[in-house]
């Protein structure tokens, strides 16, 4: 464990040579209308790859602290504290959990469960045992004045049904609106695989199975007859009135994401128990053993074909009234390259847009359209939503063009997010593959966009902007 330098000391450091301004005329683009006012250097040299579009809850605060986590340069996992009273950081290196291979999605993910003032961690995989632990009881709510390893207990087995928790890839954690924790993962691989879904019982310390919520059964005619397949999902939601939101595209191979096709959603009113499409008609149930699949009526709610090259676990966000929202990319229009490999070839690739699509009040997806914003930045990527209080739209994410940073496209709910500019949002030393997911509670309640992104080379940092 070792402290950081405050957030005044970074800044100072830093010269203040990052602030947007000053990126705009480096690189000769639109001002960010966003300010940053702390960028904490965590580790000058972490691993070569943080972030991921399925992370959902990276970074999250509670309390008078902020929790973050992350590979360090040996590849050891690393829990950060940040005390948002006077910005100093504590680090906590796990040495006991490692990285396993150089793999980029070996995401690192963390949640929260008030009731029991516990922090939970989970990390490391790709088809792999679900790994597991957390704090102790009362370290999020009795917080203590250095963090330890004490605090956090040793790995453990989430529930005695390990055959459904062999196989586990990009686990994330969620809260409903009155703070109980959720656990949501896949077992299986790309192309073939189900996803399980369990809730945390804060008295009993102790997690239950859901149930299987999304199965990888049905024959897919389109490709080739296809009899399995995976949802890969845009995050997985609770709204303000306990409403658990899920939009996804199905993948029947994990060989290409030509493969993914469809623009899927459903919802849940009772905790994921029963789940209805978009209509509102009931299409499963858990405790029935009756889970989510492709020929379950009323999910797809835009058509997108194979070969549309459909970007997969891209981000969904809820605007202010409840209504998801996600951004993707794709092809305007469908191509089949001569031969199929993983990626579409370059000459296709170039043609991948950005698309925004959203579920107006009478249960309409619209949207769909290119956003042709931010072309000048370089190739289109995964990023993440974040709404402010009049709903406007800012997406942001990594394009190639390393000069940009982290860019952000911007769009108002006033002409129902059809005007799009874009800008880059903190500047060239700021960046962060996929970019980065933030800090939820803060920005609800304080209106401060915490994110975590990468600095220099290899450093990670928490990064606060304000619009």
């Amino acid at each position: 464990m070792h402290w950081h330098r405050s957030s005044k000391q970074v800044l100072s450091a830093w010269m203040l040579a990052c602030l947007p301004a000053v990126c705009a005329a480096q690189t000769g683009q639109a001002t960010s209308p966003w300010q940053i006012t702390a960028k904490i250097v965590v580790d000058d040299e972490g691993w070569r790859w943080n972030w991921a579009s399925w992370d959902q809850d990276k970074i999250a605060s509670f309390g008078d602290f902020q929790y973050t986590v992350y590979w360090d340069a040996d590849r050891v996992f690393v829990l950060v504290r940040r005390d948002l009273r006077d910005n100093s950081v504590q680090t906590l290196r796990l040495p006991k959990f490692k990285l396993s291979s150089d793999d980029a999605h070996r995401n690192t993910c963390l949640g929260m469960s008030p009731a029991d003032g516990r922090l939970h961690l989970s990390w490391d995989h790709h088809n792999d045992p679900l790994r597991y632990t957390r704090s102790r009881a009362g370290f999020l709510t009795n917080p203590p004045a250095q963090i330890s390893e004490a605090d956090i207990e040793p790995q453990q087995p989430l529930t005695p049904q390990t055959a459904i928790t062999s196989r586990a890839t990009y686990p994330r954690f969620l809260n409903d609106a009155d703070g109980r924790l959720f656990l949501f993962y896949r077992q299986g691989g790309s192309g073939n695989g189900d996803n399980y879904l369990f809730r945390y019982e804060s008295a009993a310390g102790t997690w239950t199975l859901i149930g299987q919520a999304f199965n990888s059964r049905g024959t897919y005619a389109p490709w080739e007859n296809n009899t399995s397949r995976n949802a890969y999902f845009h995050d997985i939601l609770f709204d303000a009135h306990n409403r658990l939101h899920a939009t996804w595209v199905y993948r029947e191979t994990g060989a290409t994401w030509a493969s993914n096709h469809d623009l899927h959603y459903a919802y849940s009113d009772d905790g994921g128990q029963t789940w209805c499409n978009n209509a509102g008609q009931r299409i499963a149930d858990l405790a029935a053993g009756d889970p989510i699949e492709l020929n379950d009526p009323g999910i797809i709610v835009r058509e997108i074909p194979v070969y549309s090259w459909l970007m997969n676990a891209a981000c969904m966000a809820l605007d202010s009234k409840g209504r998801p929202h996600v951004v993707t990319y794709k092809l305007p229009a469908p191509q089949r390259p001569k031969n199929l490999e993983h990626s579409p070839p370059a000459d296709i690739g170039q043609h991948l847009r950005l698309v925004h699509y959203w579920r107006a009040d009478d249960g309409r997806w619209l949207g769909g359209e290119p956003i042709e914003a931010g072309g000048e930045y370089g190739a289109v990527a995964r990023g993440n939503i974040v709404f402010d209080a009049d709903d406007t739209l800012y997406y942001c994410y990594q394009p190639k063009l390393a000069a940009a940073g982290i860019v952000c496209v911007e769009a108002r709910s006033a002409d129902q997010w059809q005007q799009w500019r874009a800008y880059p949002l903190a500047g060239p030393t700021v960046a962060g593959l996929d970019a980065s997911k933030h800090d939820r509670r803060r920005w609800t309640s304080k209106g401060i966009l915490s994110i975590t992104a990468k600095v220099g080379e290899q450093g990670f940092a928490i990064v606060d902007l304000v619009p």
